[in-house]
């Protein structure tokens, strides 16, 4: 298949899922791309591109709502060199109370008293180190996974004194924040992927077309030759850091 069908099968497969309630079955995508060539890693690509046009692909673990997520992944991932060097010396940073001083706070937290964020941050930090371990993920440092969780964390003291449970909710709400924390970078580095992509075959594709210096094409004339809309092209122009 050459990148021409290519990309007139990814226009028709959106045209269909828009037309489905912007859904698609991977069963469908498979079958759409069944091509002598197209691998998973290149079907993973397709995937990928479908979700970042806001598109819900059914049957593709990455795309599952957050309703069927599991609090706990099946194996935790352990953590790097690196960061195990990170989690020594943020701890030194902490003087973790015993729990007659953790109860103490939380009471004065749900009855609307003083207290000092560090203080609440000391209270939950091994609970809510555990969490951050446990949605650990390649994609993200675990430092800035945590630094996320405690932001989450002093986020919801806004609404504590509604919370019966207060330590298991507070802890859900870091949870919750370092979940979309995960979703966002990971929805953004798959961006920044397709982007490349798209940068690196306009490179070779206006190459093949320019490779006559006494032939010169206008934005609008590359764009038509390409298929491309001249304001995306001319986008994706600027990245390669040639504006000529």
């Amino acid at each position: 298949m050459d990148i021409n069908q290519f990309q007139e099968k990814l226009k028709d497969i959106q045209t269909l899922a828009m037309q489905n309630g912007k859904k698609v079955h991977t069963e469908l995508v498979e079958q759409f791309f069944d091509e002598p060539g197209m691998d998973k890693d290149k079907l993973q690509k397709v995937y990928d591109f479908l979700e970042v046009q806001g598109i819900y692909v059914e049957g593709y673990s990455k795309s599952r709502p957050k309703e069927a997520e599991a609090d706990v992944p099946a194996e935790i991932l352990a953590l790097t060199p690196e960061e195990e060097a990170f989690l020594e010396e943020y701890l030194e940073g902490f003087v973790l109370p015993g729990q007659a001083e953790k109860e103490a706070v939380l009471k004065a937290l749900k009855a609307g008293g003083d207290y000092e964020a560090e203080e609440l941050l000391r209270c939950l930090q091994e609970d809510l180190i555990q969490a951050a371990k446990e949605l650990n993920c390649r994609e993200i440092f675990f430092g800035d996974l945590l630094q996320e969780g405690n932001m989450g964390l002093l986020m919801a003291v806004k609404s504590a004194e509604e919370q019966e449970n207060l330590a298991k909710w507070l802890l859900e709400e870091a949870r919750s924040t370092m979940r979309l924390f995960i979703e966002d970078q990971t929805q953004q580095k798959k961006e920044d992927n397709i982007l490349v992509e798209k940068v690196r075959n306009l490179e070779t594709r206006v190459k093949e077309l320019t490779e006559d210096e006494n032939v010169k094409y206008s934005v609008e004339e590359l764009a038509a030759f390409l298929d491309m809309d001249p304001e995306e092209m001319e986008a994706v122009i600027k990245l390669t850091g040639d504006d000529k």
